[in-house]
């Protein structure tokens, strides 16, 4: 027959004492350690480096640096949470300093503000490196014209009764001069309007320059133009033939010419004879004398009208003297 192995009380009263002995030990060490975090050290940690304030005349060729080793006093907690999440720093670009044509940043003189950027009790106690180099160049910009790569073609007797308007026909450029010093214009994208009879109102965006540092003020530009169905219409004006020399008499064959012009029909009641004045210049004979015909010159003209034909296209004189 087995025999049963008895646990003896006092083994069982001995593991009891053990338990309790641990479980003081661990929250002892727990205590201890709260204790020991809660009390500031001072330790090396990285630090992560936001720049703002960037000089509007100025703008930055090469990203900088963007961490940075600095001695930092703070508590054990945030300590450990520094190693696991690096904090964060803004550097201000107005306190830059300049020496020949480099650009540079001394984090140390601006501990004061930059102490702010950490939370709790913790602070900077100096930085590892003691400059930090930024490369700076001119900011400039002009002004460049707006090129248009709209074309549009007409419903047959259409046109417009305007020049196209650009909104705004010109746009501010700025970066590098260097850059913008072989930038003349900047264009639309292209579009092709076909069988066009209404007026014309697009948006069209602009071919911004691929360059870094190059920006433009504006994205796009609007296009409007008015169209009108045109007519031809005609006047007989008396030919009228400018610096003659006195003394002299000259008589013109014929003695009126037809002026033919196109119009929209929304201005075509508006012209008259007085919107034209056409004359021949007996200068033109003057200096050659080997000069038979004198030719017309439109010297004014209504805005309104499109295209102005002068029926004869010269005409015959006779010189008496």
């Amino acid at each position: 027959m087995a025999n049963k192995i008895k646990t003896p009380a006092l083994s069982l009263g001995k593991n009891r004492k053990i338990r309790i002995f641990l479980t003081f030990l661990f929250l002892t060490s727990v205590v201890w350690l709260l204790m020991a975090l809660s009390k500031n050290y001072t330790s090396t940690t990285k630090i992560n480096i936001v720049y703002t304030n960037l000089p509007s005349n100025k703008l930055l060729l090469k990203k900088p640096i963007n961490q940075i080793k600095a001695v930092i006093n703070a508590s054990g907690y945030n300590l450990i949470k520094y190693k696991i999440t690096q904090p964060k720093i803004t550097l201000n670009l107005l306190e830059n300093k300049k020496k020949g044509s480099h650009y540079y940043l001394l984090p140390n003189s601006q501990i004061i503000n930059l102490n702010h950027n950490l939370k709790g009790n913790s602070t900077i106690v100096k930085f590892l490196t003691d400059t930090i180099f930024v490369e700076l160049g001119n900011n400039v910009t002009k002004k460049i014209p707006v090129n248009s790569k709209l074309k549009v073609n007409f419903k047959v007797g259409y046109n417009f009764i305007d020049e196209l308007k650009i909104t705004p026909d010109s746009i501010n450029i700025s970066g590098p001069k260097r850059l913008l010093d072989n930038i003349l214009e900047i264009s639309t994208d292209k579009l092709e309007l076909n069988d066009v009879y209404e007026n014309v109102n697009v948006q069209l965006a602009l071919k911004a320059p691929m360059l870094r540092n190059v920006k433009i003020s504006n994205n796009s530009v609007v296009i409007k133009g008015l169209v009108d169905k045109f007519t031809e219409g005609k006047f007989l004006i008396p030919v009228s033939v400018i610096n003659v020399p006195k003394g002299i008499k000259i008589t013109t064959f014929p003695k009126e010419i037809e002026v033919i012009y196109q119009a929209g029909l929304s201005n075509f009641s508006k012209i008259s004879k007085s919107d034209f004045v056409i004359v021949f210049d007996y200068l033109n004979y003057q200096n050659d004398t080997l000069v038979r015909f004198l030719r017309p010159i439109i010297q004014e003209k209504s805005d309104i009208v499109s295209s102005v034909k002068i029926k004869p296209s010269q005409i015959e004189f006779l010189i008496q003297k």
